[in-house]
């Protein structure tokens, strides 16, 4: 019952239902139960010199010679932005927006431009203070059974349990499959005008930054929203530095974007940025993607997320910030790009529950009928382990 809760909370049902997953779903357990996830990273391109092939294969002789068996493999690899004059510029997702630009800063470490405040390295990593003052939970062992001393003592007056968490993260994998094809359909037959066909263009892709909440360049609305600026998108001084509060109607950044559901910063609360600030910082995510295509063509992105809580973090954005249809003040709209929007493999589904707003004055547009773009193949949680416990874990 636990499991199906979850489920319908991140919107894994459908074509994303658990027992649809490739991997770490319901049907994967006893032998192909996943008990441990290597992740391998090389630099260039490694399909042509196939370097990777024998840096798996090192580590496959490795493991196998310990009684490790491989459940599933999954290949991904940096997609490149390119210029107009064919040079390359950073990387991007399936959909062409550029990635990876929005991350929280932890105290301590360089202050990117435009963030808030840093944020406690309790967010994210075990064994110190969160946002709330608090240590996060933490695994632990019983100090018998560490005695070679690897381990520090639990933070806990009292305790002699040794922290086998401290220093360690959860790790939250997702294989998800973006629909491009569809993406690219819904914009064109909404674009289209048999009047201007000349602007359809244009129209197609000021309605996908208003669905993103950035142009595909990384711009943000925030800062150009009529027009995409590709020297902003690829700043990391200012394609962040932004934020909602002076946008409260969403006229710039739609409020139901992608962008401004998935981290609202001050913009959450109308006319408190401060407190809004307070309540978006403790729900952030270290996001690391990386883009795949699969042999049978599919494509999509390897979302990785650190957090030092999975369900106040990850799982609260999911359900309560994307996939909440009143998000904002709507009654029927979730995220336009991420969102469990209309899949017609679930039973009952109308397609006129889901649409996208676009605010405007004096008339706002609305779309129905929006499918979802982005379907969920596979996924777990995991523990991250830090150095001591690795040790700890390898004795």
């Amino acid at each position: 019952m636990a499991e199906e809760y979850r489920a319908r909370a991140l919107g894994d049902t459908g074509s994303s239902a658990p027992e649809k997953w490739q991997f770490g779903g319901p049907d994967a357990r006893g032998e192909r139960d996943i008990h441990l996830v290597l992740m391998l990273f090389t630099h260039g391109n490694l399909d042509q010199s196939g370097s990777m092939d024998a840096y798996h294969l090192r580590h496959r002789q490795r493991y196998e010679a310990h009684g490790l068996r491989e459940v599933f493999i999954q290949d991904a690899c940096l997609l490149p932005m390119v210029r107009d004059d064919g040079t390359e510029d950073g990387s991007r997702e399936a959909f062409g927006y550029r990635d990876g630009m929005t991350q929280p800063t932890l105290e301590g470490t360089h202050h990117k431009p435009g963030q808030s405040a840093p944020l406690k390295a309790g967010e994210f990593i075990l064994g110190y203070e969160n946002e709330y003052g608090q240590l996060p939970f933490t695994p632990v062992v019983p100090a018998e059974q560490d005695p070679q001393g690897l381990l520090p003592v639990l933070d806990v007056k009292g305790s002699s349990a040794k922290d086998l968490g401290r220093n360690g993260s959860y790790l939250v994998i997702r294989k998800l499959r973006q629909d491009v094809d569809a993406f690219e359909r819904f914009l064109s037959e909404h674009c289209h005008d048999p009047e201007d066909p000349e602007g359809d263009a244009a129209r197609k892709e000021l309605l996908a930054a208003k669905m993103m909440g950035r142009w595909r360049s990384g711009a943000p609305l925030s800062l150009c929203p009529e027009k995409d600026d590709p020297g902003l998108g690829k700043d990391p001084a200012r394609n962040n530095d932004f934020c909602f509060e002076s946008d409260p109607k969403g006229l710039r950044c739609p409020l139901n974007s992608h962008v401004r559901r998935s981290n609202p910063r001050d913009g959450l609360i109308p006319g408190d940025p401060k407190e809004s600030l307070k309540i978006s910082n403790r729900h952030q995510l270290l996001r690391r993607g990386r883009p795949y295509k699969d042999p049978d063509g599919e494509q999509g992105l390897m979302f990785l997320a650190l957090n030092a809580n999975i369900r106040r973090q990850f799982e609260f954005v999911q359900q309560t910030w994307m996939n909440n249809p009143k998000f904002g003040g709507h009654y029927d709209s979730r995220d336009p790009i991420a969102g469990d929007n209309h899949d017609p493999a679930v039973e009952g589904s109308d397609p006129k529950a889901y649409s996208v707003t676009i605010p405007g004055e004096p008339v706002r547009q609305r779309i129905t009928g929006l499918p979802r773009f982005v379907h969920t193949r596979g996924g777990g949680y995991f523990f991250l382990p830090g150095i001591q416990a690795l040790r700890f874990l390898a004795s």
